[in-house]
C-alpha cells in the first residue's frame, strides 16, 4: 500500500518538478546552511498511507515531488522525545533522563560545527515548544523554549518594560488560554528550565518581538504556531548556520482526543509548508539551505495495551518507523529510497553537507545526499 501510495504521488508531481527543474536559481555552496525539523509522533497510517495523506496536503503535494525521501526510517532506541531529538543531533542511540535533566552523553551538531569550523555559538540554534526538551538539549548552542519566552515576554509588558500598557488582565487570560488549550502541555505544565539565548541583547530583541506579535492580529493559536513565529525571528535576525525547530502539537494526543491529534497533524503540515515558502524568500537562505522534516517516531498501534494513538512506548513498527523528507540544497535529485535507515545516520549526513565530520557517530553517511 505504501508503494503504491509513493508511486501515485511521484506520478502526480512529474510536472512539477519538470517546472521547477525549468526556473530554478543555480544552488550556491558557498555557505550551506540547514534547518532541521523534528516532530512529535506521528504513524505511517495518519501520514503517509492511503488514507493518512489527507492529513498531509503541503507535505504530501507540493513538497514531495521535490525532495528526497526516505519512508522507513527507524528508531532504535528510547521513544521519548529528549533522547530521540538528542539521537538525531548526535548520531549514537541516547540513552540520558527522559526529561532533559541530563545533557547528550556525546557531541551534537551544534559542538561539530563549532569545534570544526571555529563558528560561534550564534551559528547554532534550536526553538521548541516541547515540555520535555529542557536548554541542555543543545549544549554551547542558543536554545529557546517558546512558551517560557512567553511567559517572560507577558510578564514585562506587565512589568511596564514594554510599550504595551494596555494589556490588561483579561486579555492577558485570553492570550494564555489561546496559547495553551488544545495542547497536552497544559497536564501539568511547568516551565523546566529556561532557554539559554547567550547574547542578552538579542534575547530582548526577541521579546520585545513577541510582545508585538501576541498584541497582533495574528497571534499564535497553538504552541507550533508560537514555535514557528519564533523561530522565522531567528531566520530572519541572526541567519544562523544550523536551525533545529520541533514541534509538538501532536502530542495532545497523550489527552486522548484523535481528533485534535489530527488537527496538530494538519497544523504541522501547514506550518512546514509555510516554513519552507518562508525559507526562499530569505536571501541567506535561498540557494543553500537543506530542510529536513523528520517525526521523532510513530505512535502505539490500536487495541494495544498503551492505548494505541496515546502514546509511543511500544516496542512495534508503529511506534519504531517513521519517515524523513529532505529538501534543498543537498539533494541531487528527488527520488524515493526505499532501503530502512536509521535516525543516527542523519547527524553524520547532515553534518557533512556543512562540512564536519561527526567523529564519535554511530550511524553512516547517507550516499544520496549532495555530499
Amino acid at each position: 500500500m505504501l508503494r503504491r501510495t509513493l508511486l501515485r504521488l511521484l506520478g502526480l508531481g512529474l510536472a512539477r518538478r519538470f517546472a521547477l527543474a525549468q526556473t530554478a536559481e543555480p544552488a550556491s555552496r558557498s555557505s550551506p546552511k540547514l534547518v532541521l525539523v523534528t516532530t512529535g509522533g506521528i504513524r505511517r497510517q495518519e501520514s503517509f498511507s492511503e488514507q493518512g495523506v489527507g492529513n498531509i496536503p503541503h507535505l504530501a503535494g507540493e513538497l514531495f515531488p521535490q525532495a528526497l525521501f526516505y519512508p522507513y526510517v527507524w528508531n532504535e532506541g528510547t521513544t521519548a522525545h529528549f533522547n530521540t531529538i538528542s539521537s538525531i543531533l548526535t548520531g549514537v542511540w541516547q540513552h540520558v533522563d527522559d526529561w532533559g535533566k541530563d545533557r547528550p552523553a556525546n557531541p551534537t551538531l551544534f559542538q561539530y560545527l563549532q569545534a570544526q569550523r571555529k563558528v560561534g555559538a550564534n551559528e547554532t540554534w534550536l526553538v521548541t515548544s516541547n515540555k520535555a526538551l529542557t536548554a541542555k538539549i543543545g549544549v554551547d548552542a542558543n536554545v529557546i523554549l517558546a512558551k517560557q519566552l512567553l511567559i517572560e515576554s507577558v510578564e514585562r509588558i506587565i512589568m511596564g518594560h514594554s510599550p504595551h500598557h494596555k494589556l490588561q488582565r483579561d486579555v492577558l487570560l485570553d492570550e494564555l488560554t489561546t496559547i495553551m488549550q488544545d495542547d497536552y502541555e497544559r497536564i501539568g505544565w511547568s516551565i523546566p528550565s529556561e532557554s539559554s539565548i547567550l547574547d542578552p541583547e538579542l534575547k530582548q530583541v526577541f521579546l520585545a518581538a513577541l510582545a508585538d506579535f501576541i498584541n497582533g492580529p495574528n497571534s499564535p493559536t497553538s504552541g507550533d504556531e508560537l514555535t514557528w513565529f519564533v523561530a522565522s525571528e531567528v531566520l530572519r535576525r541572526v541567519s544562523p548556520t544550523i536551525l533545529v525547530m520541533n514541534f509538538s502539537d501532536v502530542e495532545v494526543a497523550h489527552s486522548g482526543t484523535y481528533s485534535l491529534h489530527l488537527a496538530g497533524i494538519r497544523n504541522n503540515d501547514a506550518l512546514v509548508w509555510r516554513l519552507w515558502n518562508y525559507l526562499q524568500t530569505l536571501p541567506a537562505y535561498r540557494n543553500n539551505v537543506t530542510m529536513v522534516v523528520m517525526p521523532e517516531f510513530g505512535r502505539d498501534p490500536d487495541g494495544t495495551s498503551t492505548n494505541g494513538f496515546f502514546n509511543h512506548r511500544s516496542d512495534s513498527s508503529s511506534n519504531r518507523m517513521s519517515w524523513a523528507m529532505i529538501l534543498g540544497s543537498g539533494v541531487p535529485k528527488p527520488a524515493v529510497v526505499s532501503r530502512e535507515v536509521r535516525q543516527i545516520d542523519f547527524a553524520p549526513s547532515l553534518g557533512a553537507l556543512l562540512g564536519v565530520n561527526c567523529s564519535q557517530a554511530a550511524g553512516r553517511v547517507l550516499p544520496e545526499l549532495g555530499v
